[in-house]
């Protein structure tokens, strides 16, 4: 969801080292949380799924613990399934997750969203105040989005990012979506962003399943 680096040469060095130290605990405490090695999440026990389910998942990288710091969430990235055959297919905007196709919209199978070198632990929900036939258009909308570039950006300007991704597609359901923004005031990153979290607070919404990994 972060691509700051590039940025850094614009700031002033008290800033920067003050983004250093905030990455810089980002990850001690990740590395302290991480198990040497992560068993592949098995998907057999998944109930069934359906084309507009958002899929959650607590990132592995310490630029997703900060953005789980942050919004002070257990996730740090979200897609939606835009289709079931033969296998789940999930589409996001993301930044690394395939290093053929960086920083852009793009689809992966369940399985590659929670293999666990990207995933710590993951959810899936299902947004009940949308119908069967609006999660479809909805999809179709995401879809449409393909290859479009990842923009990381505060509300007011052009953004294209794993949340807003999925609130522009939604809004124009019939009961609009209306998630909450945070605003954020750090390093680099100042201004009102919407994370996953305004996703998994959203009322009329019924969790489908999560991994033994996320805490209650």
């Amino acid at each position: 969801m972060l691509n700051i680096l590039a940025r850094l040469g614009k700031y002033p060095l008290r800033i920067l080292l003050l983004l250093c130290v905030t990455l810089g605990l980002s990850a001690v405490l990740y590395i302290a949380q991480a198990p040497a090695a992560r068993p592949v999440f098995s998907t057999a026990n998944l109930p069934p799924l359906a084309v507009g389910d958002w899929v959650f998942r607590a990132g592995t990288s310490a630029e997703s613990h900060l953005i789980q710091t942050l919004s002070d969430s257990e996730f740090s990235h979200i897609g939606m399934v835009v289709s079931l055959q033969p296998e789940p297919l999930i589409a996001h905007a993301t930044t690394d997750d395939d290093q053929q196709r960086l920083n852009q919209v793009l689809t992966s199978t369940l399985s590659d969203f929670i293999d666990p070198q990207l995933a710590r632990s993951f959810a899936i929900a299902r947004p009940l105040f949308v119908t069967k036939e609006e999660n479809k258009k909805t999809a179709a909308r995401v879809l449409q989005q393909l290859q479009q570039p990842f923009v990381l950006a505060e509300r007011s300007t052009e953004h294209l990012y794993c949340t807003t991704l999925l609130a522009d597609a939604l809004n124009n359901t019939a009961r609009p979506f209306q998630p909450k923004w945070q605003q954020v005031n750090a390093p680099l990153l100042s201004g009102e962003y919407l994370f996953p979290r305004a996703f998994a607070d959203y009322p009329g919404v019924e969790w489908v399943y999560r991994s033994a990994d996320i805490e209650h």
